[in-house]
């Protein structure tokens, strides 16, 4: 067996151009140190480096997803991705205020991750697939972030020339509205368009004539009383359909990304756990899988998850004084993902509900009391996780009504609580 006082330790900084490899010894002593390129040769000299000063007992990094992360599992060297505030933490520990630096920062990673590793999990990728599914859900929210973002300047757009229809369409973000303001960009279009022209429209896309339909054909000639600069018009419908194209390619790319979602997700072996969740639904039961992942030794108990999805605020204690504060540090898109959740499971859940409107009456924000039950979920689904059980209304009410949960009075008496037992528990 290795002893200890033969271990070494290794430190990276990794960078875009190039990375700083530091490798320490058992007393923390330096022993080597070098850049490597960043490129597939230069990667393949780290692996060597590591090898030609080995047996090396642990590699700190900052970034948990990285090439050179993927290099490193490859090679079946042992990782251990370091928080960044950690690494800040730990260079000031070696010198007051100290620069940044590659080779200072990749000594420092070494330096400490000798001391302190036993706080630290090595790091065990997942399934590929499963690393596809967690990529995919990430660069979808990306999408859906972007696609938002056009159509809120489409509609300011549309407002400084077209006002007339902003009130057509619930949401830019659709094909349709896309493919409406293609059709007819501007007002004129839009009034010398015959009612038939406008019919074929609507048939193409299955919307029907319906009386609110009818009533905005009859009203289009009162698009003319609006202000009008043909200027201001030739310039904007050319932005409007500009903005309409791009949002009507990335609808096709999102059902690209929905379709091939689906697909990974149900491959999953934890999918029947977290496609069981009331409220989850096709969107966000792959993207809640994915972010517990399938390793179940990485997590003790549900903490480090509530902290990770921003649903538990920050304490700090000083003396006598104690002070929350919201926590923004965590991964994004698992706190969308979170409260999105427990907003769809106030609706499809009896407790959720009723854990809800408690936390208003109590005089907590929507959102505050969505990230107070995403808090409580996490508690349930790392449970049902870590049994590889599907989750049970039922089962999860008897608990409340054994352990005389607060809730269970409110249930018994709220109307929106009996509402949602009618539809689900019935």
């Amino acid at each position: 067996m290795e002893k200890e006082t033969d271990q070494r330790w290794a430190g990276i900084d990794w960078g875009d151009q190039e990375h700083y490899l530091v490798i320490v010894d058992a007393k923390g002593h330096a022993v080597a140190s070098r850049s490597i390129k960043h490129s597939a040769e230069g990667l393949d000299d780290l692996v060597a480096a590591l090898r030609e000063h080995g047996p090396i007992a642990g590699v700190a990094i900052e970034k948990t997803r990285h090439l050179v992360i993927d290099k490193l599992l490859e090679a079946d060297d042992p990782v251990y991705p370091i928080n960044p505030k950690i690494a800040k933490t730990w260079r000031e520990l070696l010198k007051v205020d100290p620069p940044k630096g590659d080779p200072g920062d990749a000594f420092s990673l070494a330096y400490n991750v000798r001391l302190h590793h036993e706080h630290f999990r090595v790091l065990r990728p997942d399934e590929p697939r499963l690393r596809e599914l967690r990529l995919l859900c990430q660069d979808e929210q990306s999408e859906i972030g972007e696609r938002t973002a056009k159509a809120n300047q489409l509609k300011d757009c549309l407002k400084q020339y077209y006002p007339e229809v902003l009130g057509w369409f619930p949401k830019f973000t659709t094909t349709t509205a896309a493919d409406f303001i293609l059709a007819f960009p501007t007002p004129a279009a839009l009034r010398e368009a015959s009612d038939g022209d406008i019919r074929d429209f609507l048939r193409r896309h299955h919307v029907g004539l319906s009386a609110t339909w009818k009533k905005r054909l009859a009203s289009r000639n009162a698009g003319a009383r609006w202000p009008h600069d043909d200027a201001t018009s030739a310039a904007k419908s050319l932005r409007a359909k500009s903005l309409a194209a791009q949002i009507k390619t990335q609808n096709i790319q999102l059902k690209e990304y929905r379709t091939r979602i689906e697909e990974l997700f149900g491959e999953q072996p934890d999918a029947a756990i977290f496609a069981s969740l009331p409220g989850a639904g096709a969107k966000l039961a792959p993207r809640l899988l994915s972010h517990f992942g399938s390793d179940r030794t990485r997590y003790d108990d549900a903490g480090p998850l509530q902290a990770l999805s921003g649903t538990v605020p920050v304490t700090k204690s000083s003396g006598k004084s104690k002070h929350t504060h919201f926590r923004w540090a965590c991964q994004k898109g698992f706190r969308n993902a979170m409260f999105h959740f427990a907003f769809g499971s106030i609706e499809r859940s009896v407790w959720a509900r009723a854990f809800y409107d408690r936390a208003r009456a109590r005089g907590q924000s929507h959102s505050e009391a969505l990230r107070n039950l995403g808090a409580k979920w996490l508690r349930i689904i790392f449970r049902m996780w870590r049994d590889r059980a599907l989750y049970d209304e039922r089962t999860h009410l008897a608990s409340l009504a054994q352990h005389d949960s607060p809730l269970v009075d409110h249930i018994r008496t709220s109307k929106k609580c009996a509402k949602i037992m009618e539809k689900t528990l019935t």
